[in-house]
């Protein structure tokens, strides 16, 4: 009997052989089970697996079809990055959701009304009313550069951009100093999000190997070397998924290999508030050189859609007219909402209380999971939001998200993350800080080292 990895990889060469093409109707769910001999529940698992790593895609009433035709990127775009299960309208109460890198705080909702209502009595209202350019107010710029000065060393205002959140400030930074074709660098496994704006643009990706320290500056190099490379895109601290942080010498050796091949290196510091000790960031190792981006979402909320973006001179004409074409500004009202959660000191409050929470969790976690996480993870010296667990060779990631989700538990698998399909992504990401109880999320955790060990136990066994 087939199993649902054995008909992913059936498909998978089906179309590698031409035999399926694009816009091609796949079979039903009934007919692969009679085909494969296997249960219908084993194909809804292949072609979950299938629409997840992009390559068909479902319509209700139509069919599932193979994705890459023409019409397909007008009527769906170049592919979602959010499991639609990990959505509010598609959880239930007793869902633990650790699919997405959330931070529970108790105090948001409290300190959104607060600030609110300050908002809402104050003079000045009538400004609502008018356009200003995405350098932002003068009234935005002293609390964002006091901000930022904490994140990435002293700021100019000159060098500041206003966004709506990180994501926006890297869609803006990659569409504004690249063109379709172009290349652009990562680290091998990534955050969905980059792979899914460079789609959009037409960018090729080039993966960069990582070891437990992070992105190998030797294979960068290669890379930089051998094609014209645009950006470097990187998450070098408190990186999502794997949790490595680069350290001070890697990054100089790094900025140095970009400055030398004329490569331009975007920093998402969206995880640098969450760490005790600061390390240089790649503008500060290379300010005519380097761009860095952050945002609130992971410290207060992602509903408080503020970010902002520290380029050279060089870059900010380009930048600006971009933003402007996108978005034109960034919404006063949450300017002033996020200005108020920072001079009231709200913002760090949540800081060093989600620093303390983290912590605990994570300490919890890496515990509970040392025979299946890697030694950077074990020995972190700063808490990690997120476990990148290796999953036993024996047990399929499908398999594994699938019997997670009957247990309640909402996962992303490696495959999320991995830049190329050629990288082995037998791996899961399990989320540690969304849920808002210790207890449940301890519940969860528990849940998921006893399938590990299960699938372990099966193979000495079998």
């Amino acid at each position: 009997m087939a199993k649902s990895e054995d008909i992913v990889d059936h498909i998978l060469e089906k179309i590698r052989k031409g035999e399926l093409k694009a816009g091609d109707r796949m079979p039903t769910h009934r007919d692969l089970a009679w085909d494969m001999k296997c249960s219908v529940g084993t194909v809804t698992r292949a072609y979950a697996e299938l629409e997840r790593r992009g390559v068909i895609y479902g319509q209700v009433g139509r069919g599932t079809y193979v994705y890459g035709t023409g019409e397909d990127r007008r009527a769906v775009g170049s592919g979602l990055f959010i499991p639609e299960e990990t959505t509010p309208e598609n959880r239930t109460e007793e869902t633990i959701d650790l699919s997405l890198n959330r931070f529970f705080h108790p105090g948001v909702e409290s300190a959104y009304r607060e600030a609110l209502h300050a908002v809402g009595e104050r003079k000045g209202l009538e400004e609502y009313r008018d356009y200003f350019d995405c350098r932002g107010r003068a009234v935005d710029k002293l609390p964002a550069l006091n901000w930022l000065g904490n994140m990435t060393g002293l700021v100019d205002e000159r060098n500041l951009l206003f966004t709506q959140g990180a994501q926006s400030g890297l869609y803006l930074t990659m569409s504004a100093l690249t063109n379709q074709g172009d290349a652009i660098a990562t680290e091998e496994f990534g955050y969905p999000g980059i792979k899914a704006i460079a789609q959009e643009l037409g960018l090729r990706i080039s993966a960069v190997d990582m070891d437990d320290e992070g992105m190998v500056p030797a294979s960068f190099e290669a890379l930089a070397r051998r094609g014209k490379i645009k950006l470097l895109i990187t998450v070098p601290t408190n990186h999502n998924p794997t949790g490595t942080t680069l350290p001070t010498g890697r990054r100089r050796e790094i900025a140095k290999i970009a400055n030398d091949n004329g490569i331009l290196i975007v920093e998402d510091g969206v995880y640098n508030p969450l760490q005790k000790s600061r390390l240089p960031t790649f503008r500060e190792i290379d300010p005519e050189n380097a761009i860095y981006l952050t945002s609130f979402s992971k410290l207060f909320s992602p509903g408080l859609r503020v970010g902002y973006v520290v380029a050279p001179e060089l870059y900010m004409p380009k930048l600006i007219n971009r933003m402007t074409v996108i978005n034109w500004m960034t919404s006063p009202v949450t300017l002033d909402v996020c200005n108020y959660l920072m001079d009231k000191g709200i913002m760090a409050n949540h800081q060093n209380w989600l620093l303390k929470e983290c912590e605990r969790r994570f300490n919890y976690a890496r515990g509970l999971f040392s025979a299946w996480i890697s030694e950077a993870q074990k020995n972190a010296p700063i808490p990690l939001s997120q476990l990148w667990v290796r999953l036993p060779a024996t047990m399929e990631s499908s398999d594994f998200l699938f019997k997670a989700r009957q247990q309640g538990i909402l996962l992303i698998g490696g495959d999320r993350f991995a830049m190329n399909r050629q990288i082995d992504d037998h791996y899961v990401r399990i989320c540690l800080m969304g849920v808002s109880s210790f207890s449940h999320l301890k519940q969860a955790l528990g849940l998921l080292r006893g399938l590990l060990i299960e699938s372990e136990t099966r193979a000495l066994i079998s």
